[in-house]
C-alpha cells in the first residue's frame, strides 16, 4: 500500500522534508497498538526529546498498578521499539536515542 507524502518543516533544522502523516503511517504500515503508543508519544513531541519514563507512562496508562517493574517496562519497550523501527522503514521517519538517560526523539529523514 502506497503512502502520499507531504512537505513539512523539520522541527530541528527547519528544512522542508517529505513525510507522511502519523495517521498514514499507522494505517499503511499496520502498526500494532503497542507500537503505536510509542510512535504517538514521540510524534507529539515534534522532534524534541521524550523521556523514557513518559513513554512508559503512555504504555501503561490503562494499568491501574502503573505497569510492571521498571526493568520489565524497559525490556518491553526495547522490544516494541525494535519492531517499530523495522515497521517505519521506508516511511521517512525514525525514532532515535537522544543519549544515555535522555530519552528518544522523532527524526524526519525525507525521501531519498
Amino acid at each position: 500500500m502506497g503512502m502520499e507524502y507531504r512537505a513539512v518543516s523539520c522541527p530541528c533544522c527547519g528544512r522542508a522534508v517529505e513525510v507522511p502523516s502519523l495517521e498514514m503511517i499507522l494505517k499503511a504500515k499496520l502498526i500494532p497498538p503497542a507500537q503505536a503508543v510509542i510512535l504517538e508519544v514521540v510524534w507529539k513531541a515534534k522532534g524534541w526529546p521524550v523521556p523514557t519514563q513518559r513513554v512508559f507512562d503512555a504504555m501503561y496508562a490503562d494499568d491501574p498498578d502503573g505497569g510492571p517493574s521498571n526493568t520489565q517496562m524497559y525490556s518491553a519497550f526495547k522490544q516494541r521499539l525494535f519492531r517499530l523501527r523495522e515497521n517505519l522503514e521506508g516511511t521517512g521517519v525514525d525514532i532515535v536515542n537522544v543519549g544515555y538517560g535522555q530519552g528518544y526523539r522523532l527524526i524526519m529523514k525525507g525521501q531519498d
